[in-house]
């Protein structure tokens, strides 16, 4: 398993990527949920899990207090 962390360049989103070694593997495209913007495109050699961890708008949250 590989974890790593990827930032949408639309809207600054993060998201935590996991690669894992077994399981179904699919094809298709993962797009942000914020923006819609493509972030990956699946070819089946790998499974592949994504989830929102940092909302553009909390991002910057208290640098400006």
């Amino acid at each position: 398993m590989k974890k790593s962390d990827i930032i949408c360049p639309n809207c600054n989103a993060g998201y935590r990527r996991v690669e894992l070694a077994s399981g179904a593997r699919s094809t298709g495209e993962f797009r942000c949920l914020l923006c819609d913007h493509v972030l990956e495109v699946f070819d089946g050699t790998v499974e592949v899990a994504i989830r929102l961890t940092v909302q553009p708008e909390k991002t910057f949250q208290g640098l400006n207090n």
